[in-house]
């Protein structure tokens, strides 16, 4: 069954309602995605209307979290493009002293790989002092993503753009999967944080958003952004995703670092 997504009005009953019962808040999210994950579960379901949906919700509470799982799919891999880590590894050197520890926050951070290879890419920018201070915070509004992030393990797959010495210094083997070893892992405390509807962290040198404002549509980039700017000191680094750019109300609080690598440092009041 091919579902028609012309009147997107009915979706907007449906979002109210996943707030309502749930919390959920993908109100401000871009209708046309949210259109296209939702209507999988209409198929799935056999129903033709987002007013039938909203019967199932209330008749199988469990849908919900089927519908959660369609609504924040996942993405993710170590070191994705890993030009940016690189232009990063270097920024990091000339933004900050080698032995002062660093305040780092991924922020939508899926299965972990995103925080583990910032994780990796600090311990190889920082001494061992600073590192041992230093503290990388991952949050997700998904608590399932979390739990797996914590484990650690990880398919082949989701090391293809790990350097062979990278992967052979920092993982290991085991009952078929590959692992992160401990010393990476205790540098990421995880926690579930709706960026949408929470307050953000303060006092960060180096905030990851990469992948997360394309599902947002423009007021909410903004108020989102806001908060990632009261979280990130003046002289620290933000990351965002290649399809995205700064709100334009924020550009001239920031500038560039590095080619096409969506790298920007917090500009220093004078």
């Amino acid at each position: 069954m091919q579902l028609e997504n012309d009147n997107l009005g009915d979706i907007s009953v449906l979002l109210e309602k996943i707030y309502s019962d749930r919390g959920w808040d993908f109100r401000d999210y871009k209708k046309t995605s949210l259109s296209r994950r939702i209507s999988k579960r209409l198929q799935a379901r056999n129903i033709a209307t987002y007013g039938d949906y909203c019967s199932v919700l209330e008749a199988d509470p469990a849908e919900y979290y089927r519908l959660f799982s369609h609504i924040t799919i996942k993405v993710s891999e170590f070191f994705r493009e890993r030009e940016v880590y690189e232009a990063l590894c270097k920024a990091v050197k000339s933004s900050f002293p080698v032995n002062e520890p660093i305040k780092a926050w991924s922020c939508g951070c899926a299965y972990g790989e995103e925080p583990y290879s910032i994780a990796i890419m600090l311990s190889r920018c920082l001494d061992s002092y600073a590192l041992r201070r230093t503290k990388l915070f991952a949050t997700d509004i998904d608590n399932e993503a979390l739990d797996m992030a914590r484990k650690g393990a990880y398919l082949e797959d989701s090391l293809r753009n790990v350097p062979p010495e990278v992967r052979k210094e920092y993982f290991y083997e085991s009952e078929g999967m590959l692992r992160v070893r401990h010393s990476i892992r205790n540098l990421v405390k995880f926690g579930a944080l709706d960026i949408v509807r929470h307050s953000s962290i303060s006092g960060i040198n180096l905030l990851f958003c990469r992948n997360l404002f394309i599902y947002f549509n423009k007021t909410l980039q903004k108020a989102v952004f806001e908060k990632l700017d009261y979280s990130l000191k003046p002289g620290g680094l933000i990351v965002l995703g290649k399809a995205e750019v700064l709100p334009a109300s924020f550009s001239s609080r920031y500038e560039p670092v590095g080619d096409k690598t969506n790298i920007f440092r917090k500009r220093i009041a004078e």
